[in-house]
């Protein structure tokens, strides 16, 4: 489009396999069915309420680190005060099914095991499970779908991939008091240009990553919930609700939903199994108008 900047570079990756907990950088990752591997694909749970915990609730969750250990098959949580917890990065002995609701969708998990539980009940402070998705129940993405595509979501809020840009960030961070990282955002992949505009990607309905230009589509803007508040050195709410009040002044800009503060694009692969790498080249293909017609 005249005026726009069509050739990005992936300059971050990131995987949440708990959702809410800490991410993991990344310099490549398959694309899978549900995102970039082992995105969300775990998930905490109140065991009275059966509702999803998150850091907006439970704004210590930020304080929980999580790695990957691809060579032992393990992935690891740990905590301050808290001994290591492991878990089976492909666990074949699953526990019992637990429906769960993640905002609009109900979706199946696993229990991971007694001890797993164990340890996010002691670190939330009131009954916990930690679930795995449960790979036999598919869930299914039905809102703002684009044609030849059919995406899958494990514990994400909606769409698999959610993507920000530095141009983008580089404009909130002039205008709120205190500087953001993308990871108070939480992104999958960050784009970066020397000299593009901020927003650009607002107008992007499909790009084209890597040397096998395999196709990505923005499906809509992420309207945000309060989790940029929290102080992700501390695991608390900022007091001053910065920095989305903010934002508000400046953020609310999705024709369909005026009253959401948005940032950053959701994101559904046409096809699944390419490699993305930091570094890969990206080129804009098609442009067209978003709107929040209907919630995520």
């Amino acid at each position: 489009m005249p005026g726009e900047s069509n050739e990005w570079t992936v300059a971050g990756l990131y995987t949440y396999p708990v959702k809410s907990c800490q991410g993991v950088a990344l310099q490549s990752s398959t694309v899978t069915a549900t995102g970039l591997q082992y995105d969300r694909l775990w998930m905490l749970v109140d065991a009275r309420s059966g509702r999803f915990v998150t850091q907006r609730q439970h704004p210590r969750l930020a304080l929980i680190q999580v790695s990957i250990n691809e060579k032992h098959g393990v992935l690891e949580l740990n905590a301050p005060g808290m001994s290591a917890l492991q878990v089976a990065l492909h666990p074949t002995d699953l526990g019992a099914q637990v429906p769960v609701r993640v905002w609009y969708d109900t979706v199946m998990g696993r229990r991971c095991s007694a001890d797993a539980d164990a340890w996010v009940t002691q670190f939330v402070g009131k009954p916990t499970h930690l679930l795995y998705k449960d790979p036999d129940c598919p869930r299914l993405v039905s809102r703002y779908v684009p044609e030849k595509c059919a995406p899958q979501a494990g514990f994400a809020d909606v769409f698999p991939l959610h993507v920000t840009t530095t141009p983008s960030l580089a404009d909130v961070n002039s205008r709120v008091p205190s500087k953001l990282t993308h990871t108070h955002f939480r992104p999958n992949i960050v784009l970066s240009h020397p000299y593009a505009l901020p927003y650009e990607e607002e107008r992007w309905t499909r790009i084209e990553i890597g040397r096998d230009a395999w196709s990505l589509f923005i499906t809509s803007r992420t309207p945000r919930c309060s989790m940029p508040n929290v102080d992700l050195e501390v695991g608390k709410m900022r007091e001053d609700k910065e920095p989305m009040t903010s934002m508000r002044t400046f953020r609310c800009v999705d024709p369909g939903s005026p009253s959401f503060v948005c940032f950053g694009m959701q994101a559904a692969p046409q096809s699944t199994g390419h490699t993305v790498w930091v570094g890969d080249s990206v080129v804009v293909r098609e442009y067209g108008e978003h709107s929040l017609t209907e919630p995520l």
